[in-house]
C-alpha cells in the first residue's frame, strides 16, 4: 500500500506537469482525468491505512513547475502514460496475490479495473492520433504451414523440371 500511494502521488503530479503543458486538448483532457485517478487512489489507499491505524506515507515534497512548455511532445507523454498504467496493473496484481489481508484483493482489483479502463482510453486516444502501431499479434500457424507446404511443393517440382532429372 506504501508504495502504490508514493507511486500515485507521483503520478498525479506528473499528469498535472503533462496536462499543463500537453498540446492537443483531447490528451490534455486525458491527463486531468489520469490526475484525478491518481488522486483517489491515494485517497483511498491512506483511508485503508487510517482505518487500520498505520500511518500515511508524506507527500513526495516535489511539485510540478508552473512551465506550460513541454519538455516531450504528446505522443511521448502518452506513452509514458501508457507504461505507467501497464506498471500500475502489474504491482496491483502482486499486491493482490501476495495479501495476508482478506480485505485489500477487493480494494486492490476495483483499482486495477479503473487503471485498465484508463489505459485502454489513452490506447484509443493513441490509435485516433496514429501515434500507436499495430499491438503484438499471435502468429497464424494454419498460414504458416500452408505457406511452408506450399514452398515445400515449389521445391520439389522445380527439382523435377530441372535439367538434373533430364540428365539422369
Amino acid at each position: 500500500m506504501y508504495y502504490a500511494i508514493e507511486t500515485n502521488i507521483f503520478g498525479m503530479q506528473l499528469m498535472t506537469g503533462f496536462a499543463q503543458c500537453a498540446k492537443d486538448p483531447d490528451v490534455k483532457k486525458y491527463f486531468v482525468k489520469g490526475k484525478k485517478l491518481s488522486k483517489k487512489i491515494v485517497s483511498d489507499y491512506s483511508k485503508i491505512l487510517l482505518e487500520s491505524d498505520i500511518s500515511v506515507p508524506s507527500s513526495i515534497s516535489a511539485k510540478p513547475t508552473a512551465s506550460t512548455a513541454a519538455p516531450f511532445s504528446d505522443k511521448l507523454m502518452m506513452y509514458c502514460t501508457s507504461l505507467f498504467c501497464s506498471f500500475g496493473l502489474g504491482s496491483n496484481a502482486l499486491g493482490t496475490a501476495f495479501s495476508l489481508r482478506t480485505d485489500l484483493p477487493l480494494s486492490l482489483i476495483s483499482t486495477a479495473k479503473d487503471i485498465l479502463t484508463y489505459g485502454q482510453e489513452g490506447g484509443k486516444i493513441m490509435a485516433e492520433k496514429g501515434w500507436m502501431e499495430e499491438p503484438p499479434q499471435m502468429e497464424d500457424r494454419v498460414n504458416l504451414i500452408q505457406k511452408f507446404i506450399f514452398a515445400a511443393l515449389e521445391h520439389v517440382r522445380g527439382f523435377f523440371l530441372s535439367d538434373k532429372i533430364k540428365d539422369s
